[in-house]
């Protein structure tokens, strides 16, 4: 026998038409992860009932539990699909290249996520889709060296075995990392030398109660609520202006800019800027740990203001649709 492995795994993206359900016509896009994390769990239910000796009856199935977390590199060719289901409302401009700008809106229905284990498994198993998933949340880690990393916490209805995939032709848009060395960082306006890191987390809210009687155990719905944006900067302590906007409840904003070449989005010029629109640090002061360097690190929350929503994504890049 023959182990699968997961460096023979492969990851597909299908938008359904209807909840939880197969698209009527599957169009897949490749997926690019370091971690395919969504698995299908149901409980055993034991039943209480008295038979008169020790044994016990049948146990029953209860709800099915569908989540976990598609894990990977920032890049900006095949991830917005995820990112617009992260966020809602997208619009595209350009002819080539395109402009995708994304707000906090209505999310999209649900996505149907695939996962081949590779030609080491065979037969009804090979492949499992899981329907009805949606973006619990996504939490964006930008550090000092490496690679830029985003994790999509998913939660889904239903996960089915199957021994062929729903599209064997899939749209390879491809993937190239963005490191910290391609990014940029504007904290309220100014471009900053100061910051060190920053992550940051948009929270959909999604009621996950979407359990009916007579719904063999599968989540019919998975509404979402408000985004709540939070997050995390550390910077060197230089001089008191981020410290002094944390004390005195000061407005601010944080706008970070991945980008290769010129930016504007042809192949091998891509960019992605997430602009946080308006934050409010929580008041912090910086401690010293030692002779080194001392550091400052402030949480945030961004909010809605007018009609900006708080958190606003612009992918440029040769993709006309995401």
């Amino acid at each position: 026998m023959t182990q699968a492995t997961g460096a023979q795994a492969t990851f597909a993206l299908y938008e359904e038409d209807a909840y939880g359900a197969d698209p009527g016509v599957p169009d897949g896009q490749k997926a690019y992860l370091s971690k395919f994390g969504l698995q299908k769990k149901q409980n055993r239910i034991d039943s209480e009932v008295l038979t008169g000796g020790r044994g016990v009856p049948e146990p029953f199935l209860g709800n099915i539990a569908v989540d976990g977390a598609l894990d990977t590199e920032i890049g900006a060719e095949s991830i917005g699909l995820l990112l617009k289901h992260s966020m809602g409302a997208n619009v595209t401009t350009g002819a080539g290249p395109y402009v995708h700008t994304m707000t906090v809106g209505d999310l999209p229905l649900a996505l149907t996520c695939e996962v081949d284990y590779g030609a080491n498994i065979s037969g009804s198993g090979r492949y499992i889709k899981y329907n009805g998933c949606r973006v619990a949340s996504a939490a964006f880690d930008f550090p000092t060296e490496g690679a830029c990393t985003v994790s999509f916490n998913m939660i889904g209805a239903e996960g089915v075995k199957s021994a062929t995939p729903l599209d064997a032709t899939l749209t390879d848009n491809g993937h190239t990392t963005f490191s910290a060395f391609s990014a940029s960082i504007d904290e309220g306006g100014v471009t900053s030398a100061q910051v060190k890191s920053v992550n940051f987390t948009i929270d959909n809210t999604l009621d996950e109660d979407g359990f009916v009687i007579g719904g063999n155990g599968v989540r019919q719905a998975l509404p979402e609520g408000t985004a709540k944006i939070s997050g995390s900067l550390t910077a060197i302590f230089e001089d008191t202006v981020l410290m002094n906007k944390s004390l005195d409840d000061t407005e601010s904003s944080l706008k970070i800019t991945l980008s290769r070449g010129d930016g504007l989005g042809s192949a091998g010029n891509e960019s992605l800027e997430f602009l946080i629109q308006q934050l409010k640090y929580s008041p912090a002061t910086p401690p010293v740990e030692g002779p080194r360097g001392v550091l400052i690190t402030l949480d945030f929350i961004g909010y809605k203001k007018a009609a900006d929503l708080g958190l606003q994504l612009v992918l440029k890049n040769a993709v006309a649709t995401i």
